[in-house]
């Protein structure tokens, strides 16, 4: 069985397990994107155009991030619990294969949940956004780096830590990422953490493809985001070369 041939089965069988799985994260990517658009402008009292665009930008990038580092690790954590994981690393596939199709099945779930919120903030806000020609690639990096280290935490932690720490990176992106609000808002030393993680840098490539007449869009955001990706694809795929 050649690697292109595993991988199409391998989504098939991965997307049939996760079936159950769809509505409920269709849901909970639609609770995301109303609260950020609906919820968030309450805490200004008044909307200038700049605000409007990064909570409009903020909630499309939110729902990307907290599907690939919070639902991604849950529920590979669960697997490994259940003895899926173990399973599937004791059948004649490839690793990389498997982790590709496992993260191709991921990016699918999330774009019902992308376009959702972009179609919400559209509306909430009355705005036309204006798309870059990058923002398929944008989206696509951002999508597969979140889910990339997700899925690196829950092949190295323990289940219940990974579980855990999903929750603490649910509060972090949601009240200090500069997604919704520019970084100089934040600490300085907040901002020297942002300048190292990855999250800061996907909101600036989303920002900068929706909205391309208002924030530039920076080569070095996309190369610590492919940095991040590579890395995070490294840690898995040793994770589950690596014997019980």
């Amino acid at each position: 069985m050649n690697a292109l041939h595993s991988y199409g089965l391998l989504i098939r069988w991965q997307a049939l397990r996760l079936k159950g799985f769809l509505p409920l994260a269709m849901v909970v990517q639609a609770i995301f994107a109303i609260g950020i658009v609906a919820g968030y402008p309450l805490l200004f009292p008044e909307l200038d155009p700049t605000t409007v665009l990064f909570l409009a930008t903020g909630a499309p990038a939110i729902t990307l991030i907290t599907v690939g580092l919070v639902a991604v690790p849950q529920v590979v954590s669960q697997q490994k619990t259940q003895g899926t994981l173990e399973y599937m690393r004791s059948l004649p596939i490839p690793r990389l294969v498997y982790l590709l199709a496992d993260l191709t099945v991921w990016i699918g779930i999330v774009l019902p949940g992308l376009a959702f919120s972009l179609l919400v903030a559209s509306m909430r806000f009355e705005l036309a956004l204006e798309v870059g020609p990058l923002v398929v690639p944008a989206f696509l990096l951002v999508a597969l780096t979140s889910s990339a280290i997700g899925y690196a935490m829950a092949c190295v932690l323990p289940p219940m830590v990974a579980v855990l720490l999903t929750q603490v990176l649910v509060v972090f992106v949601l009240m200090f990422s500069p997604l919704n609000f520019p970084a100089e808002r934040l600490p300085e030393w907040l901002q020297v953490v942002h300048s190292f993680l990855p999250i800061q840098a996907m909101g600036e490539v989303i920002r900068g493809t929706l909205a391309t007449g208002t924030f530039p869009l920076a080569a070095g955001s996309f190369a610590m985001l492919g940095a991040w990706c590579v890395g995070s694809l490294g840690i898995a795929y040793l994770a589950l070369r690596r014997r019980a």
